[in-house]
């Protein structure tokens, strides 16, 4: 028995390095991010908010022992710096998968690079219609596009509101994400807009659009557009005694500052808050709200994208069994799809990550109203969208 017990834990000893290697990598694990982080308009929100969901984890042990290394590159706006940045951080860092980016043409640049390598990206925001249509992108956010889908059913099913309008941002990478927005609209309720404007440019004076709002007898109006658009919109329309004309803005108005600015406005402005409403005192924010402020990270919508996208990601490595790869993260996002489909409580819809998933068909957000300078919640459940 003694010279059996010994043979056995002999071969046992021999045998422990062939069965652990695979899990004996202590490399980081690198994702990628990219965001426009300097120029005209940028989004550091995002990546910040992922970086303190990787550093949290870090803390914590990491994955598999692993350390997750978060590679930002800042693309500057410029699609040609966008496009050399991914190729750096593919194929020079080789980033495993993409969390948290916030890039004002990702989507439409490096699509065909990301299929090429097999890997997948999970935007922390997503402005360009085709980050919905690419099967490389996992987007979080609901986006301009379904965002004004969601606004134009909210003003007329949910309002009641009869003469709809629309004023929506007039740049071309908006162009069909607004023409998909209304037909889809027109499709689901039957109705037709009274007043439809694709022409709204950041630098517009916007007092010759209300105007056109007042000719065409406008009860209410759903606009596109950045923060300060939305300021000078609501400054045309005092100007122009439309007060009583209600507005729907999208996410970019849903902020404390465009809410003391408007304080006094005396009309109804309602905002979509594209995830649980951070403003909210809802607990599904504890986690999200605590992290950003321990990091030191702006609350806004936009962090919020970079948190759910870094935590689903970081979700799914976990359930990876056996070595943490390119391969096999982009193999275990491709079966988050159905009851496996991506979770997160701020979200109002599982994200499905499968090949044949449709990002366009199915989106969730809330409404909030305007109040003497802040925001109340106006739909307590999410208003879920679905076009098929």
């Amino acid at each position: 028995m003694k010279i059996k017990n010994i043979v056995t834990t002999s071969l046992v000893l021999t045998l422990l390095p062939l069965t652990t290697a695979s899990y004996a990598d202590t490399s980081p694990i690198k994702i990628g991010g990219l965001a426009t982080l300097s120029g005209a308009m940028t989004l550091p929100e995002a990546p910040a908010a992922a970086q303190a969901v990787f550093d949290r984890v870090n803390k914590e042990g990491g994955i598999q022992g692993r350390k997750i290394e978060y590679l930002l590159q800042d693309d500057k706006g410029d699609a040609g710096v966008t496009a050399q940045a991914a190729r750096e951080l593919v194929d020079s860092d080789g980033v495993l998968a993409f969390a948290g980016s916030a890039s004002l043409q990702d989507c439409a640049v490096n699509a065909r690079l990301y299929d090429r390598r097999g890997i997948l990206s999970l935007p922390g925001v997503a402005g360009e219609f085709s980050c919905y249509k690419k099967k490389a992108f996992g987007p979080v956010s609901v986006g301009p596009a379904r965002g004004t889908l969601a606004a134009l059913y909210f003003t007329s099913e949910v309002l009641k509101e009869k003469n709809v309008c629309a004023f929506l941002m007039g740049i071309p990478s908006h162009a069909a994400g607004n023409k998909w927005a209304v037909a889809e609209y027109e499709k689901m309720t039957g109705k037709k807009l009274k007043l439809l404007d694709t022409t709204v440019l950041p630098n517009d004076d916007m007092t010759p659009h209300v105007l056109d709002a007042r000719s065409a007898n406008c009860s209410a109006i759903v606009f596109s557009g950045a923060e300060q658009m939305d300021l000078a919109w609501l400054k045309a329309m005092e100007m122009q005694n439309l007060t009583n004309i209600t507005t729907v803005f999208l996410t970019p108005a849903y902020t404390s500052g465009f809410a003391k600015a408007a304080k006094d406005y005396p009309g109804k402005v309602y905002a979509n808050s594209e995830y649980e409403p951070f403003m909210s005192n809802n607990h599904a924010l504890d986690d999200w709200r605590n992290l950003m402020n321990k990091a030191h990270v702006p609350l806004s919508s936009f962090a919020q994208g970079g948190y759910i996208s870094a935590t689903l990601l970081v979700q799914a490595m976990k359930q990876i069994k056996g070595p943490i790869t390119r391969q096999s993260i982009t193999a275990q996002l491709r079966s988050s799809t159905g009851a496996k489909a991506l979770t997160n409580p701020l979200m109002g819809t599982p994200l499905d990550m499968a090949k044949t998933a449709d990002h366009l068909s199915k989106s969730a957000t809330k409404f909030l109203e305007l109040n003497k300078g802040h925001w109340d919640v106006v739909t307590p459940n999410f208003i879920r969208i679905d076009t098929k």
